[in-house]
């Protein structure tokens, strides 16, 4: 009899163990990857097109994070030489034309405000080639 409790008692504490889990993680909101450490990275794929850049079928998205945030931009060209650029946190990808392989820059949007990310290609950015980096 004493071995039955303590197997249900071991039970009922990986249960509730696994719903505190649950809760937590819904509570939370968790969107994007999460990494080994606990720290969330909120991922961003985006394609140089010809003058704009693209995401989800959006052209010159502003892309939307939390202060403190880990951010990946994954970039890729369809069309031309481009890249992606935001000054204030020093984070820029390569350069990279269609044939190329993907590239992507991590950062932390450690500052609020808005800040402008463009290309740096000639004059990408004059003509149109940027968005808005949101950092709540």
């Amino acid at each position: 009899m004493n071995k039955g409790i303590l197997i249900g008692c071991i039970a009922l504490i990986v249960i509730g163990v696994f719903l505190i889990v649950i809760a937590i993680t819904a509570d939370a909101g968790v969107t994007g990857n999460v990494i080994a450490d606990g720290d969330e990275v909120k991922t961003f794929t985006i394609t140089g097109e010809n003058f704009k850049f693209m995401m989800d079928g959006v052209e010159n998205p502003d892309i939307v994070v939390n202060e403190g945030d880990t951010v990946r931009i994954e970039f890729t060209s369809t069309d031309g030489l481009h890249d992606w650029v935001v000054d204030e946190f020093t984070a820029a990808t390569e350069q990279v034309r269609p044939d190329a392989e993907p590239t992507f820059v991590e950062f932390v949007a450690d500052e609020a405000g808005t800040f402008e990310y463009y290309c740096s290609v000639g004059k990408h950015r004059e003509m149109g080639m940027k968005g808005n980096l949101i950092v709540n």
